[in-house]
């Protein structure tokens, strides 16, 4: 838990060299890390889960939910309203997540960060879990709230590199040699993305998907998130109190279901 998903993004950190700087002078990118085995089913389909996304903070018409009196400044009031959604979480959601913690995602270029909580369900959850969390979101005034599966997809030829031999979905030992290669995707948009391969087939990458709290609009997987040990980037964001209830106590007690 106390390590990052990164998002991918072009031209995202920017080098300059200065006289005669030599490459060891420059930022180096992140150590890649493959993916817990909790998150990474390569091995156990059956074990296979999804991760969610929410948060209370900056919400439509939020503040009608408290009192005027308390709220003094907007982090206040996104504190309480975080706050009263993880009491929401442990008694309101139908399925229940295996598990929750605190988390946050921000932009240090934008000057942005939201906190919120990871739930983790069970993939065979994920229809149920969807529809419970449209419903948590919205009434939370959120517009949106976001998925992250592993990526575990059975790729096409065209997305491999050469020498890799496709095999049945479902297939331990086949998944393990689809990921002995690197991985090729192109977007909607024409953009191209090589994910490298880690040894023994193991992937440190997530797909992000942005779900609408309307239920008629879900984005095609478009962000690409990759596990860090630390944080590319440490800022007054990055290291500013969390927003919501005391992080010690945000523990998963409750069993799922």
């Amino acid at each position: 838990r106390n390590q990052a998903i990164q998002a991918s993004s072009k031209g995202f950190l920017s080098f300059f060299r200065r006289g005669s700087a030599s490459d060891a002078d420059l930022p180096q990118p992140p150590k890649r890390l493959p993916l817990p085995p909790m998150l990474d089913h390569l091995y156990d389909s059956t074990s296979s889960v999804v991760l969610y996304f929410i948060t209370a903070s900056n919400g439509k018409d939020i503040a009608d939910q408290f009192d005027p009196a308390n709220i003094l400044s907007t982090s206040e009031l996104n504190t309480q309203a975080n706050t009263k959604l993880w009491k929401d979480i442990q008694t309101r959601l139908n399925p229940k997540p295996s598990d929750v913690w605190p988390c946050w995602n921000h932009n240090s270029l934008a000057q942005f960060r939201e906190d919120g909580f990871v739930l983790m369900y069970p993939m065979k959850r994920r229809v149920h879990a969807e529809k419970a969390l449209r419903k948590l979101a919205r009434d939370f005034g959120q517009p949106v709230f976001y998925e992250f599966i592993t990526w575990t997809e059975t790729p096409s030829e065209s997305d491999f590199g050469t020498g890799t031999t496709l095999t049945r979905v479902g297939d331990a030992i086949g998944k393990a040699s689809e990921r002995a290669s690197s991985i090729r995707r192109v977007g909607k948009d024409g953009s191209a993305i090589v994910i490298p391969a880690l040894p023994g087939g193991a992937t440190d990458v997530m797909i992000r998907t942005t779900i609408s709290v309307r239920g008629d609009q879900v984005d095609v997987p478009a962000v690409v998130m990759r596990r860090v040990k630390y944080l590319p980037v440490e800022d007054e964001l990055t290291m500013r109190e969390f927003e919501g209830p005391p992080e010690d106590e945000v523990v998963w007690e409750v069993a799922a279901e």
